[in-house]
């Protein structure tokens, strides 16, 4: 078993050098160290490596067999803190930015705040620009580099634009907590069959599948739809109909009870898709490329709390 070895990268350095001068003498001239700081550093690394890494000659070093092996593998050392070094060079150039944000308007409103606040905490003076709009409009934004990063539910398909990261969303049914499905644990679709719904336009909110569905299954016709997320949630709490949807956007009417979320757990019916996209083959500017990363996390984060979830409402 090969024992655990530490190598300087001050040794590494020197010996960097010395491949390159071709002699400790010039190494040291170009370090501005004394010669014998240069051996003594490659004596070192010798014997902690337990094989010669120089052949000394009158007129200078060759590298042995062994020291070929450690000066291609000390470059790529070297390339590698070269780009660390860079990367936080980045991240302090983050005292001041702009990133530039589209997104559906229950997104802002319930997934974002957190990962924004936390992010302005440690980089005040990163601003955002942040357009709201529907889903297709968001895809858009993102593919004509008008904004940095899109968030968007169950966005298509779109050459220009690559998915960053994305987490499942349950869908289900909202609805006063004086309804009678209100106290359910879970509903499928042929427990909506008789009951009104008002619905989000094609493009907002709810899995698009699902809209279909329950249009199929509704057997009366006092079905509203609208292109205002704000509106669905008031015609719910006016007890004109149920709503099909996820729960992004809604979160404050939840925690006050004012309405009720009931998941779906019908086989047709296919979980939300909450996505972060962003332009590809475009290199995102360091504050946009550190805030993904922030929302990375959160998405990772929810896709972990609504799998479980679900697969607890499936257990029998």
């Amino acid at each position: 078993m090969s024992s655990f070895m530490h190598v300087h990268l001050i040794a590494l350095r020197y010996f960097r050098e010395t491949v390159r001068c071709g002699s400790m003498r010039q190494a040291a001239e170009a370090l501005r160290v004394a010669p014998s700081a240069i051996n003594r550093q490659i004596l070192k690394l010798e014997d902690q490596l337990q094989c010669k890494l120089f052949e000394r000659m009158a007129d200078g070093v060759r590298l042995t067999g062994a020291g070929e092996v450690l000066y291609r593998h000390a470059r790529e050392i070297d390339q590698l803190l070269d780009r660390a070094l860079s990367e936080l060079d980045d991240l302090r150039g983050l005292r001041r930015g702009r990133v530039g944000l589209a997104s559906e308007d229950g997104i802002i409103r319930d997934v974002l705040p957190p990962v924004l606040a936390a992010f302005h905490q440690e980089f005040p003076r990163v601003s955002f620009g942040i357009d709201v709009m529907t889903g297709p409009a968001v895809l858009q934004a993102v593919a004509e580099g008008q904004a940095d990063l899109g968030l968007a539910m169950h966005p298509q398909r779109h050459a220009d634009v690559v998915v960053l990261a994305e987490a499942a969303v349950p869908i289900g049914a909202v609805m006063r907590p004086d309804h009678p499905l209100s106290k359910r644990a879970a509903l499928r679709l042929s427990d909506l069959a008789t009951e009104p719904v008002v619905m989000l336009k094609h493009g907002i909110g709810a899995q698009p599948d699902a809209h279909g569905l329950v249009r199929r299954w509704a057997q009366r016709t006092e079905v509203a739809e609208t292109n205002s997320p704000g509106a669905v949630a008031a015609l719910v709490r006016a007890g004109l109909a149920l709503a099909m949807r996820s729960p992004i956007g809604i979160r404050a009417e939840l925690a006050t009870g004012e309405l009720v979320f009931v998941p779906l757990v019908d086989p047709q019916v296919k979980a939300g898709r909450l996505a972060l996209l962003a332009r590809r083959e475009r290199a995102l500017p360091v504050a946009a490329a550190v805030l993904a990363e922030r929302v990375k996390a959160l998405l990772a984060e929810t896709d972990r709390e609504t799998r479980a979830g679900m697969d607890a409402r499936m257990r029998p």
